[in-house]
């Protein structure tokens, strides 16, 4: 092994030291990559990369999507979206033995494909969705077991802002993953209702049958989510039909956001202050991951690790399916410990020359097997953030619900992690499953 790459080694040590003590992720990647290119190319030639990874980041257009997408998640929350696809949901399957864990299953799908954000997502059906449960006599086990891995759907189901960041780290085309991301979030939905159908099978107890809606109150819920429908379809259908870019759907669905938001609340200036002051700190945020991300990257690859790695797992004698099976694995254990845009940041840059590497054995081109990664990715930290002991929608579920047992949520998940599991299986064994429908672009 070269001496680069054992200094990329040592870097990747110090990122995880860094992330273990709580530094910022993206201001570790920062500091570890400019470090390790001032290492390894001297002080002159690190300030430069770091001025123009910089500026290049920040004055590209695809990078407008992410404010817009943020603000678009934020005006929906705070004009109660979340609370009509509930209430529409539970019209129609409120009846069902688990039909309310049912709704909330769609209306994680429904409010993620407007907010992009599984903490967001959590944080709000906790308040909507769980009290709801508890009055209607269901377990809180399974109801809060519900309400995190549905949650999840929030960095699937596009436009999702996880999805924005991997497609900016490793440039791969944005719409291209979202049209990907739709299949495997309707298979999540399917999952997770039949998982509950087996729950309450083997326990009526947990989730008993509501009383059943009559067609006017339906027909009021179908009325009440209009809006939630037509801005999925504007964004995601705009993006699919070559109608908007993924930048001018953005706007649009933001635009669209906002005059829902006015019809909602008015010239509400308290609550848009507060939208506004946290669509600039979340963008913030991300812009900085976006600038660390590119400096590691760039350490990376001076430094040769990434090309190592693939070439010592490939002599590993490993088939491609059991690598991937590996990568999986890692994922896994990952999210016991690390967050989801840690996880992501941290080991894209390593892992997807090795899966590009692997494409032409597994049936895929390479531009195929970084769109087949990018989802493969969300859905692995997707069953990270239930994954005991870190679990960060478990932790926001308890921490707007006081009293709760983490114990409690955690005994939840477990059918539906496995059921998790299994889609991603199946994912590994059938990519056509994530690229059909960008194929047919």
């Amino acid at each position: 092994m070269t001496e680069q790459a054992w200094t990329g080694i040592y870097g990747f040590g110090v990122l995880l030291t860094l992330v273990g003590i709580g530094v910022p992720v993206g201001i570790a990647m920062g500091l570890v990559g400019f470090g390790g290119l001032w290492l390894l190319l001297g002080a002159t030639p690190a300030f430069n990369t770091l001025g123009i990874t910089a500026s290049s980041n920040l004055a590209s257009a695809s990078l407008v999507v992410v404010p817009l997408f943020v603000m678009m998640g934020l005006l929906a929350g705070y004009a109660g979206m979340s609370t009509q696809l509930f209430r529409a949901a539970n019209a129609f399957v409120g009846h069902i033995r688990g039909g309310l864990t049912m709704a909330t299953i769609a209306t994680c799908a429904g409010f993620g494909a407007i907010c992009g954000s599984s903490l967001a997502t959590a944080a709000t059906m906790s308040k909507v969705a769980l009290p709801e449960m508890r009055r209607h006599g269901y377990n809180d086990s399974l109801a809060t077991g519900t309400i995190a891995v549905g949650s999840t759907l929030g960095i699937l189901i596009p436009p999702s802002i996880m999805l924005i960041l991997y497609a900016i780290i490793t440039e791969t085309p944005l719409g291209d993953l979202f049209i990907a991301a739709l299949l495997p979030g309707l298979m999540a939905v399917v999952f997770y209702i039949v998982t509950i159908v087996i729950v309450t099978f083997l326990n009526p107890a947990a989730a008993p049958a509501g009383p059943r809606s009559d067609w006017s109150a339906r027909l009021r819920g179908l009325r009440d989510i209009g809006g939630v429908t037509t801005l999925f379809l504007l964004v995601i259908g705009g993006i699919y039909g070559g109608i908007f870019t993924p930048t001018e759907a953005a706007a649009v669905g933001a635009f669209g956001t906002f005059m829902f938001f006015l019809a909602r609340c008015g010239l509400d200036w308290r609550g848009l202050r507060g939208v506004l002051l946290e669509t600039a700190g979340t963008t913030a945020m991300i812009f900085l991951i976006v600038i660390g991300a590119g400096l590691f990257s760039f350490f990376m690859s001076i430094s040769g690790l990434p090309r190592v790695f693939s070439a010592a797992v490939i002599d590993l004698g490993l088939s491609p399916l059991m690598i991937l099976f590996t990568i999986m694995a890692l994922y896994i254990f990952l999210g016991c410990f690390i967050d989801s845009i840690g996880m992501m940041t941290l080991t894209v840059p390593i892992l997807l020359p090795l899966v590009v590497s692997i494409a032409p054995e597994l049936g895929m081109t390479p531009r195929d097997a970084a769109i087949w990664f990018g989802i493969f990715v969300i859905i692995a930290i997707e069953i990270g953030l239930v994954t005991p002991p870190f679990g960060l929608n478990v932790f926001i579920i308890k921490g707007t619900t006081p009293g709760l047992n983490l114990t409690t949520i955690y005994l939840g998940v477990v059918p539906f992690w496995l059921a998790d599991v299994v889609r991603l299986v199946l994912l590994i064994l059938f990519p056509v499953l994530t690229l059909y429908l960008p194929s047919l672009r």
